[in-house]
Formats: structure tokens, C-alpha cells, sequence
């Protein structure tokens, strides 16, 4: 069974309200623990060739690793959109909109220089 992102968000609340953990995750620890995830995800390419970047996918340990911190980011970003009121979809895709205006498609595919 595959869950949608949308259905996490309840399941996260409950797990994090059963604790009481409400009263740490103020927005500045959520967004700190986000960059020291993402820090954590970082580190498991640190100093990878291009080659080992190529075949990560087949280390099944490494790729087990990738996934937690892929998670515990997404858990923390999840838990500061809600606090905070971002509705995610809307925000991406005001991100985006606001990307295509600032790096044209004919001017930047397949390369990228500073706009």
C-alpha cells in the first residue's frame, strides 16, 4: 500500500501529539532539524565520484540510509508547512512559476549560468 503525501501529514500529528512534542517543535528547531537532516543525507555522498553517484541505487544499504534521511527531511518539513499554514502545492507551484519566468527554457536547457 502506497500513502500520499497528503495522507502522512494526519498519521505525523498524531504520532508527534501522543508524545507531547508539540512544545519543541517551535518553527526555528523544525527548520534547524530540517538543514541537520539534510546535512545527514549530504554526508552519504560526501566525497563520491561520479561513478559511485552513478550506481548508488544499486548498494541496497546505502539507498536504505538515503531513504531515512530522505524521510526524517519530509517529516520535518511536513510538520513546519503545517504550524506554519503553507499549504505545500500551492507553494511549489508558485516556486515553479516563479523559476520558469526567472531561467526562460530557451535561454537555460541543458546548461545554467547565473541570471
Amino acid at each position: 500500500m502506497t500513502d500520499s503525501v497528503e495522507s502522512l501529514l494526519p498519521r505525523l500529528l498524531e504520532f508527534r501529539h501522543e508524545r507531547e512534542w508539540e512544545q519543541f517543535h517551535l518553527p526555528k528547531e523544525l527548520a534547524t532539524a530540517i538543514t541537520i537532516e539534510a546535512s545527514e543525507l549530504l554526508e552519504l555522498f560526501l566525497w563520491n565520484e561520479r561513478e559511485q553517484a552513478a550506481t548508488v541505487k544499486q548498494d541496497q544499504h546505502k539507498m536504505t540510509r538515503i531513504k531515512e534521511e530522505v524521510a526524517d527531511v519530509l517529516i520535518y518539513l511536513l510538520f513546519l508547512s503545517h504550524d506554519l499554514d503553507i499549504d505545500l502545492t500551492e507553494a511549489v507551484l508558485d516556486k515553479l512559476e516563479k523559476n520558469r519566468l526567472k531561467y526562460p527554457e530557451e535561454e537555460y536547457r541543458g546548461r545554467f549560468k547565473e541570471p
